[in-house]
């Protein structure tokens, strides 16, 4: 064969994967964005939630942290699965499962039934969490060390998108159809997309996961990397932040300011959509002007936040509120895409699903405790200041955290 034959041939080649990755990029960014959007819906109409279901808001926010506690809970163990059945499978049994947790939330909201309810959104969890962790693994495999934190950054703005969309579109869509129709979101896109992701997974040409190591060793293996611990440890304080405010600023806006749960919805959204931003760009820029370090990012990212929070607690001014919601949606969520990069390019191949994982389940262990903790001391105090003062104390360890981190570069070979 001729030497420009071949080169047509490679060039054909890299066609398909580039098309392929684009198609993995946008399908799963499209099933986690509708993921995001049934966690989050509930919280922008939750008076009428906790009024419809006959409990207490400090009770119905239960159904906004349910999601992520099982996410949390099971998440780690369930990386070394994985590691053993790759990337593909489990985003299909992932997105199965969320198609039939969504019916199964409309089914039970409609009814009335809290219990019902709050079981379907646990099962949930756990496929959510299953989904965005081979999701991460997938796209972080696929391109090069160089181009990591981009593309990982690129596909987690589908957190803050369907966050956005789920505090906006939520009391639209309850004033119309009642706010369990919110849940169907899910289910649709879900089946909508799995096929397209099938196809494009096939053409990436990404090589089978073989990791057939006992569940222990893997652990031991991923744990022995500082980076994972205080990777863990930043996700943990940076998703408590972002959480708390996703989950308590509709209620806080409605009830400090007397705004309708429409307009509150509406400037809420705006914390969430500036990840749309940021967690892009921050993958960027610690690709391209930091030379892949990943430090720096996240210092900067805690450092800003903490006396943003600060104000978004202490002013009663309603515009100055809204401007520190647009910065601190942007600044801390520039955390998110680069955390993920920093534990993955630390640890091998063969278990970078069950690292991915154990860093997901802090980080989303603290948007579970997050809402519950604050909801608890609002409803203590009958106030709203303890709970910002929660936020800073987090926002503070981070601070802590991310000035005394290691850096990340080459991978770490153990014996």
């Amino acid at each position: 064969m001729s030497s420009m034959a071949l080169r047509m041939r490679a060039a054909g080649t890299r066609l398909v994967a580039e098309r392929a990755l684009i198609g993995c990029l946008v399908g799963t960014w499209l099933l986690t964005a509708a993921a995001h959007y049934y966690v989050v819906a509930p919280a922008s109409v939750l008076s009428q939630v906790a009024g419809d279901l006959g409990v207490a808001p400090a009770v119905a926010v239960w159904l906004v942290s349910a999601v992520p506690a099982t996410w949390a809970l099971t998440n780690f163990a369930l990386g070394v699965w994985i590691d053993r059945l790759g990337d593909h499978r489990t985003i299909a049994i992932g997105a199965a499962v969320i198609t039939l947790a969504g019916l199964w939330s409309w089914s039970a909201g409609r009814r009335g039934s809290f219990d019902a309810l709050l079981a379907s959104r646990l099962v949930a969890g756990v496929a959510v969490g299953v989904v965005w962790t081979a999701s991460t693994n997938l796209l972080g495999s696929a391109v090069s060390g160089a181009n990591r934190g981009t593309a990982i950054g690129i596909f987690v703005t589908s957190a803050p998108a369907g966050f956005a969309l789920g505090q906006l579109f939520g009391p639209v869509v309850t004033a119309r159809a009642g706010w369990p129709a919110n849940f169907l979101v899910m289910s649709a896109v879900a089946a909508l997309v799995i096929g397209p992701i099938s196809v494009s997974i096939r053409r990436l040409g990404v090589e089978p996961t073989t990791n057939a190591a006992p569940m222990r060793a893997n652990f031991a293996t991923v744990l022995r990397h500082p980076v994972v611990w205080y990777g863990s440890a930043m996700a943990f304080a940076a998703y408590s932040y972002y959480l708390f405010m996703n989950s308590w600023m509709p209620t806080y806006l409605g009830r400090e300011f007397a705004l309708s749960a429409e307009f509150s919805g509406l400037l809420t959204a705006v914390f969430p959509a500036m990840g749309v931003l940021s967690r892009a760009g921050g993958g960027l820029v610690s690709d391209r002007l930091l030379d892949q370090r990943r430090v720096p990012l996240l210092q900067a990212s805690f450092l800003i936040s903490l006396p943003l929070v600060v104000l978004i607690g202490w002013t009663r001014r309603l515009a100055v509120v809204v401007a520190a919601l647009v910065a601190a949606g942007f600044i801390i969520q520039l955390t998110f895409g680069v955390v993920y990069s920093y534990v993955q390019e630390v640890v091998e191949t063969s278990i970078s699903g069950t690292a991915l994982a154990f860093v997901t389940s802090a980080g989303i262990s603290g948007a579970f405790s997050a809402p519950l903790i604050t909801g608890a001391l609002i409803g203590w105090t009958d106030g709203y200041l303890p709970a910002f003062a929660y936020a800073t104390i987090l926002t503070a360890f981070g601070v802590l955290l991310s000035w005394v981190a290691p850096e990340s570069h080459a991978v770490t070979e153990y014996p």
